[in-house]
C-alpha cells in the first residue's frame, strides 16, 4: 500500500494492465487476527498446523474497482493505466504475473473456522488506510 499511495496522491495512480484481474487484497489488521485466529486451539476443528487459512478479504474485486476506490477516497483521478509490458519491465515476468494475471481467491476456510474481519469491505479497509 505504501507505494502504492504516493502515484495516487500525484494523480498517477490507474488500473494494472487490463484492471479485470482479481484482486485479491487484505487489511493488515485482519491478517494479523487471522493468524491469532489460526492459533487458537478448536475442539471441533483439526489442530492449526493442519488447516490452511487464506489470508485475504471476504469481498471478491477486481484490480479496476480498487483503483477506482482507492482513487475516490483520495479524490485523485485514475485515469492513467500502467501496462503490461512496463509492469514486466519494472518487476520482471514472474513477478509482474501476479498483478497482471491475478488471482481469484476464496478464504473460505477462514469463515468457516469462525474469524470474524473487522474490514470486510475495500471501502472500511482503505477509509482507514488513507483518513478518509
Amino acid at each position: 500500500m505504501k507505494q502504492m499511495l504516493l502515484p495516487f496522491w500525484l494523480g498517477l495512480g490507474g488500473t494494472l494492465g487490463s484492471g479485470r484481474q482479481p484482486f485479491p487484497w487484505i487489511h493488515v489488521s485482519d491478517l494479523a487476527g487471522i493468524i491469532a485466529h489460526s492459533l487458537e486451539p478448536l475442539a471441533e476443528s483439526p489442530p492449526p498446523a493442519t488447516q490452511v487459512l487464506n489470508g485475504v478479504a471476504p469481498a471478491l474485486i477486481t484490480n479496476y474497482e480498487f483503483t477506482k476506490e482507492l482513487g475516490r477516497l483520495l479524490r485523485r483521478p485514475t485515469i492513467f493505466p500502467v501496462p503490461g509490458f512496463v509492469i514486466n519491465g519494472l518487476m520482471g515476468s514472474e513477478r509482474a504475473i501476479i498483478l497482471t494475471q491475478g488471482q481469484k481467491v476464496v478464504p473460505q476456510r477462514t469463515l468457516e473456522a469462525g474469524f470474524q474481519y473487522k474490514y470486510p469491505d475495500l471501502t472500511s479497509a482503505l477509509k482507514e488506510i488513507v483518513g478518509s
